[in-house]
């Protein structure tokens, strides 16, 4: 990431703002640039994205909405007008290096993401969350803060793992 100049973060709320900082202080950016509806202080609206002077300026783009659905919507859109949608990964996280992270997905400090995991386009693994080896994720996935997906755990499309929340391995949830 060390490439990109200036960062375009979409959303500029609590998640889009963490983002943005973080993308500055440890992501190789000197610059980011917010994009959000609700935020009068953001450089635009989220439909400013598709201006050729942004995405000229811009070319890595990043999703901090906290809605699994949205985000994989507007990282939809970032690809299509031809941004570059990396993962972020935070160097406080711990990543096993078989571990795959997808486009557009964030993990954040103290995260750890075991060996051989999936995780797939969009997701959030926040602060603390812990996925262990041989997990899939699916695309848009959440682990929110402390939570823990255990080894081989499937976790489907656009799901939600809360704070505090244990996702069990599949052998564990078999009736005995």
């Amino acid at each position: 990431m060390a490439l990109f100049r200036t960062a375009l973060v979409l959303g500029k709320g609590g998640f889009g703002t963490e983002l943005g900082e973080m993308l500055l202080d440890c992501g190789g950016f000197a610059h980011v640039i917010y994009l959000d509806d609700n935020s009068p202080d953001a450089a635009g609206p989220l439909a400013d994205y598709i201006d050729p002077a942004l995405k000229n300026r811009c070319a890595a783009a990043f999703v901090g909405l906290g809605s699994n659905e949205l985000r994989l919507k507007w990282l939809q859109k970032l690809r299509a007008a031809g941004y570059k949608t990396p993962a972020f990964i935070h160097p406080a996280a711990e990543v096993c290096p078989s571990a795959s992270i997808g486009p557009g997905s964030i993990v954040l400090p103290f995260a750890f993401v075991g060996a051989h995991t999936v995780v797939g386009t969009g997701c959030i693994i926040n602060v603390g969350a812990i996925v262990d080896h041989d997990v899939t994720l699916g695309s848009g996935v959440h682990a929110a803060p402390r939570a823990t997906i255990k080894a081989n755990a499937v976790v489907h499309h656009c799901t939600k793992v809360d704070t505090g929340e244990i996702v069990r391995s599949p052998w564990e949830t078999k009736a005995k």
